[in-house]
């Protein structure tokens, strides 16, 4: 089952950052490249972390992870401030819930460490998903010349 949800996962990862790089100008190259290196840098500290701690790393505050993503939001946080798009700043949103569910965990030592694992990955497919929504909005009120709004 975990083979299946990681094939899932990095399917539409792919997918849609291959769709944000050719179609979602300068902030859906960066936002990109932001994602995989997240990603790719998540993904390479776990297998280390689980490695060497035989999956006791999520039992308490994930700390390299926690880095990891603190690094991601402040990124998209930079890249939603310099954008003139709506979407960036809801990607830069769900990356926050990520860093507050590290926060959780210093904060409630006792935080169950499945729950901690399963809220810690959940962010990254509906930022995804409102990236591909964003950049087809923006294409599309492009296309006929006009602007819109959050409403």
């Amino acid at each position: 089952m975990s083979l299946l949800i990681a094939i899932l996962f990095w399917s539409m990862s792919l997918a849609a950052c291959l769709y944000a790089l050719t179609l979602g100008g300068w902030e859906g190259r960066w936002t990109t490249v932001v994602i995989l290196l997240a990603s790719v840098a998540t993904m390479t500290m776990n297998r280390w972390l689980s490695y060497y701690y035989h999956e006791a790393y999520w039992a308490t505050t994930n700390d390299m992870v926690f880095a990891i993503d603190l690094i991601t939001f402040l990124a998209m946080y930079a890249i939603a401030g310099l954008s003139e798009r709506w979407w960036p700043v809801w990607v830069a949103a769900f990356q926050l819930n990520s860093v507050i569910g590290h926060l959780a965990t210093l904060i409630s030592p006792e935080f169950s460490a499945l729950v901690y694992q399963g809220y810690e990955g959940l962010w990254a497919i509906p930022g995804q998903l409102v990236m591909v929504f964003g950049i087809y909005r923006d294409r599309k009120s492009n296309k006929w010349k006009r602007r819109y709004d959050l409403a």
